[in-house]
């Protein structure tokens, strides 16, 4: 099996930290680029062990979680977005959450997306604004479960919440 253009350019990125990945971001292909991965990868790319889909984000090496984000998260959050906001959306890819700077912060979160008041946060999961509902009734359950956290608990403030995401604001 030939890698696709993508996944290579997402292991240039990863092992050799050459930035030839236009994916995060979703620009186009590089007009340099061929069909002939295979030549540039040195054949055929051997499968070792079990694909990033099958595999829990805790599970994932950290030298691999560009890749799982990319070929997990990505498939399934780009349609949620795009169907609320084709235009917004339309380059949806890493730095639509994390970030301009993700690549200089390591991808670390919240980073670069807007912060929350935390004492706002109850009131959006009765909001009738579209994007409140999106993020509440989509995003984060989707996010969740992707990641295989708990959902944020009330009573043990514990899990996976708004603010896995989002940094806070005070409101001031």
């Amino acid at each position: 099996m030939r890698p696709t253009k993508t996944t290579f350019r997402l292991l240039c990125v990863l092992c050799l930290g050459v930035p030839t990945l236009a994916a995060c971001g979703g620009g186009a292909a590089d007009e340099s680029d061929t069909d002939d991965t295979a030549a540039t990868t040195g054949g055929e790319a051997e499968a070792e062990g079990p694909a990033m889909s099958e595999l829990a984000w805790a599970d994932v090496p950290p030298e691999q979680r560009g890749q799982w984000m990319a070929e997990v998260v990505v498939p399934a959050m780009q349609p949620l977005f795009q169907e609320h906001d084709a235009e917004r959306f339309a380059d949806f890819g890493c730095a639509t959450c994390h970030g301009d700077t993700a690549r200089d912060v390591h991808f670390e979160m919240p980073n670069g997306i807007a912060p929350l008041n935390p004492a706002d946060v109850g009131a959006m999961f009765q909001s009738e604004q579209p994007m409140a509902q999106l993020m509440v009734q989509q995003v984060w359950p989707r996010m969740t479960e992707l990641l295989g956290e708990q959902p944020y608990d009330m009573e043990t403030q514990e899990g996976f919440s708004c603010f896995s995401c989002h940094g806070t604001a005070d409101g001031n």
